[in-house]
């Protein structure tokens, strides 16, 4: 094989969560993640990132991977100190929000130092990437902060930023080439070469973000690791799936027994009336027709008016 050939054998994922914390949460790749955060945080002219820290979380080459699918993030922290925490998740697990606000708070609370006051807290701002569907809204982009509940236009603070982007919903829609960050999710989505190509025209950072997936292809330790990240995630997906169609199994099962129940239930309940129905018309007293059918006064006159 020629290079390309090799390259294109072992293609990686750029959503596989080692090889996005590869390619985005290095130093020496930060230029690819300022121009994936202007992208997704919006930001333009003057607002513009220029520079940032990279700290991102390279634990996992000295542990065993595939012994969990544990948590691959990126944290990054602005000039201005603003945090930043970026994830990338696979499998649904039901528990993003939870989860999000508990990473979310962690972040937070873990720039002060004793001695420090609240006030030297600065904003900090999640990110989800989603290869699920989670929010129960259109747009594949939601951004979420803390707002008055009867004055939507009024922000309690801007420390709080939370956002999710859905990957499938993306998927629905026609790309704008005009939008960074539909150009950046091109890239996570291993389009076609002539739409990446288009992607690239426009963000020169996407073509350097492609080199180094292609380099991390190449190499024998990256595809090792990529594999069992790949394989830890399928076994989740299988056990979750499991879990699910048990839990709908035993459902269906409770529901059989529910059922038989009020069945023999209802039946008990129309032979007492057929009981009392047949001591009404013989004229047996009430209290006496209560007493051995269990059926209240109410429901003997009921009967009586029916006859």
């Amino acid at each position: 094989y020629n290079q390309s050939e090799v390259i294109d054998l072992y293609r990686l994922k750029a959503k596989n969560d080692f090889v996005f914390q590869r390619i985005f949460g290095r130093q020496e790749n930060k230029e690819i993640l300022i121009s994936f955060l202007n992208a997704v945080l919006m930001l333009e002219d003057e607002n513009k990132l220029n520079d940032i820290d990279v700290i991102g979380n390279t634990k996992l080459e000295k542990d065993r991977p595939e012994d969990k699918l544990g948590i691959l993030d990126i944290k990054a922290r602005t000039i201005s100190g603003i945090q930043i925490n970026i994830e990338i998740q696979i499998v649904n697990q039901y528990n993003m929000d939870k989860r999000t606000l508990f990473y979310w708070s962690k972040l937070y609370t873990e720039q002060l130092s004793e001695g420090q006051t609240f006030n030297e807290l600065k904003k900090t701002i999640t990110i989800n990437i989603l290869d699920f569907e989670y929010i129960k809204v259109e747009n594949y982009h939601s951004v979420f902060h803390l707002w008055e509940d009867n004055r939507k236009d009024y922000k309690l603070t801007d420390v709080l930023e939370i956002r999710f982007i859905e990957l499938p919903k993306f998927r629905r829609i026609q790309p704008d080439f005009s939008k960074p960050l539909d150009r950046w999710l091109l890239f996570l989505e291993d389009s076609p070469k002539e739409v990446l190509d288009l992607a690239i025209k426009a963000e020169p950072a996407i073509e350097k973000a492609q080199k180094v997936l292609e380099y991390l292809g190449t190499n024998e330790e990256i595809r090792r690791y990529y594999e069992l990240r790949e394989k830890a995630i399928h076994d989740e997906v299988t056990r979750l799936t499991g879990a699910k169609e048990e839990g709908i199994q035993q459902g269906i099962q409770q529901g059989i027994q529910q059922g038989i129940q009020q069945g023999i239930q209802q039946g008990e309940d129309n032979k007492r009336f057929e009981i009392a129905k047949r001591m009404i018309q013989d004229g047996i007293e009430d209290n006496i027709i209560e007493k051995y059918t269990g059926i209240s006064k109410d429901d003997i006159e009921r009967i009586k008016n029916d006859l």
